[in-house]
């Protein structure tokens, strides 16, 4: 008895200290933008068009129960020239459906860093 309440516990604390691993499609809190995690990309759509916006290469830099930070990488066309870029994209979790993404890093419309921060809802 006292080996299966031992497991049982051990189990709780294993799934318990998971990191959150998104999957799946999240809106934005503005209903603008739709996220789609991927594998380990990440796409970044106008929610009306599902026209891309931004498509990101996700390597995972650092991880714990609460969220997990990404090096991101970027490959868009600069002056006829496949440029990239690199960005951190924290995700952390919030409630059962809802997360918060934290995005640092140069802008590639602008010569200034940027932070912005989405409140995502998962819908599907």
């Amino acid at each position: 008895m006292k080996k299966c309440l031992v497991i049982l516990l051990l189990l709780g604390w294993v799934y318990s200290a998971r990191a959150i691993e998104p999957v799946g499609k999240y809106l934005s809190q503005s209903g603008e933008l739709l996220f789609r995690f991927t594998g380990d990309s990440l796409y970044v759509d106008i929610a009306q068009s599902h026209r891309n916006v931004s498509s990101f290469k996700l390597l995972k830099s650092k991880e714990n129960k609460k969220g997990v930070t990404y090096n991101a990488y970027e490959r868009y066309i600069d002056n006829g020239r496949a440029t990239y870029r690199e960005v951190l994209i924290k995700v952390t979790k919030t409630s059962r459906k809802k997360c918060l993404l934290e995005y640092f890093g140069k802008d590639k419309d602008r010569e200034y860093n940027s932070n912005e921060r989405y409140t995502l809802k998962q819908i599907d």
